[in-house]
């Protein structure tokens, strides 16, 4: 089981450093924000989630270090949106590997991640600088 600690923070570098989205086809993203978002307001990081998408983790925003609370994933996989706006870098993973890097100020990174189905996973997001805002949301399935 300890494979899946190490694969699925490795998958994520590699889908979130390939996966970077700009602007998306029609009628593919939703306008609203799930009922369960934990931010207050409109966001302005908006993070092209999906319409109809069952959320793992609604979408939360904030600025400084947070641990994400562990969930569970039903399939083998689910998809990780994430970005950014202020100076340097936001690191996202796991405590078991090294984390991703996503560039503040660009596009939302979207990654689809490969795990064992049922397996309880847990990332954390830390920004290079407190003044920096991010927002995430994670969504079963691709």
């Amino acid at each position: 089981m300890r494979r899946v600690a190490f694969i699925a923070p490795a998958l994520l570098a590699l889908s979130l450093s390939a996966c970077t989205s700009g602007d998306a086809e029609p009628g593919e993203e939703a306008d609203a924000k799930p009922a369960s978002a934990t931010s207050a307001g409109s966001s302005t990081l908006d993070l092209k989630l999906p319409k109809n998408a069952k959320y793992l983790i609604p979408e939360t925003t904030g600025s400084g270090t947070k641990k994400i609370d562990p969930f569970l994933s039903e399939k083998d996989v689910y998809t990780v949106h994430v970005r950014c706006d202020g100076e340097g870098n936001l690191s996202l993973g796991d405590e078991a590997t090294d984390p991703v890097q996503v560039k503040c100020g660009g596009p939302v990174a979207i990654g689809n991640i490969f795990v064992d189905e049922g397996a309880e996973q847990s990332l954390t997001v830390s920004p290079e600088s407190e003044k920096t805002t991010w927002a995430i949301a994670i969504v079963e399935g691709k």
